[in-house]
Parts: structure tokens; C-alpha cells; sequence
């Protein structure tokens, strides 16, 4: 093989691992979390997974992955790409991706989440400032990075526990 193939084979293979290492389309009213099951109905809310093998995993709030990820329910799941929807950019209909160690997310009992988490992400904080602004009843919450959501989501679930009802009991 003479260089000049070899070099853009070597190209070609760098631009197919960029072109890979990209957030998958959402359907939504389609796709289901694997952790609540839920449809996701919301796309503003929505994360994304994407395993070793190139999997997809969609879910309707971010802390059904962040459970997941810390391995409080669910399939086991090794993600080697994250993905949050900004919810300042997102419609319900359309998520606009973002990299999750890239975003802030915003934590208040008082927002109403699709499982109750109160967890929103934003690309910067000048939207999410812009969001609080615009909802002053949602002032009062904290600012986490995923890192540090992923760190306390060691301790303790996001999703509430009354979001998923009691085992029944044996007769």
C-alpha cells in the first residue's frame, strides 16, 4: 500500500469516528426509556445514551440515566456517549442535543419534570438565568454540572421514589 492511500484511509477512518461519535435522532411518542418506560412524550426533557457498540438509549428524564448510570435499576449500561437535551433550545416535539459534561443542570422540587426529578439542563448559564427570569417561580433551585449530578446520584435515586409503586406482596 503506498502512502497517499494509506494516509486517506486514515482520514476517512478519523472523519467516520467523528461522524459516529454524534447524538441519534429521537422519536418522539415513539421511543421509551429503558429505566421508567415510560414514552418519551416531552422531547425537552429527554436524554440519550449511546453504549460501546453504538446503541442508542433514549429516556424522558435525565435522571432515569443518571439512576441507571449509577446502577440503581435497569439493565446495566456502560454509556460511551451522553447527550441532554437543552431545554431552553429544545421544542416538545425536537431535542437539540448537547454533551452532557458540557451542561448545567438546574435542581427544584418545584419544576415539574416527566418523573418528578425537578432536573432541567441548559447549555449556558445565561439561559438558564434567562429561564428563572422568565419562571420566577422556579427560583430557589441549585446548579450542578452532570459530574457532580452523577456524584450525588451515588448516594441517593433522582427519581423519587413514589414515582414507581411498591413490589406487590407475596400471599
Amino acid at each position: 500500500m503506498d502512502r497517499r492511500r494509506f494516509l486517506a484511509g486514515l482520514a476517512s477512518g478519523v472523519f467516520l469516528a467523528r461522524a459516529l461519535a454524534a447524538p441519534r435522532p429521537l422519536r418522539v411518542g415513539v421511543d421509551a426509556c429503558p429505566y421508567c418506560f415510560m414514552t418519551i412524550l416531552d422531547a425537552r426533557h429527554a436524554a440519550q445514551a449511546v453504549n460501546p457498540q453504538g446503541k442508542a438509549f433514549f429516556y424522558d428524564d435525565p435522571a432515569c440515566l443518571l439512576d441507571q448510570l449509577n446502577g440503581w435499576g435497569g439493565p446495566s449500561l456502560t454509556a460511551k456517549e451522553v447527550y441532554l437535551a437543552d431545554f431552553a433550545e429544545s421544542s416538545r416535539t425536537a431535542p437539540k442535543w448537547m454533551a452532557a459534561e458540557k451542561a448545567l443542570l438546574y435542581h427544584n422540587p418545584k419544576v415539574r419534570t416527566p418523573m418528578g426529578s425537578g432536573l432541567l439542563a441548559f447549555g449556558s448559564r445565561e439561559a438558564l438565568e434567562r429561564h428563572l427570569k422568565e419562571r420566577p417561580e422556579r427560583v430557589g433551585g441549585r446548579v450542578l454540572t452532570w459530574a457532580e449530578a452523577l456524584k450525588e446520584g451515588e448516594k441517593r435515586t433522582w427519581v423519587p421514589a413514589d414515582f414507581f409503586p411498591p413490589p406487590p406482596k407475596a400471599p
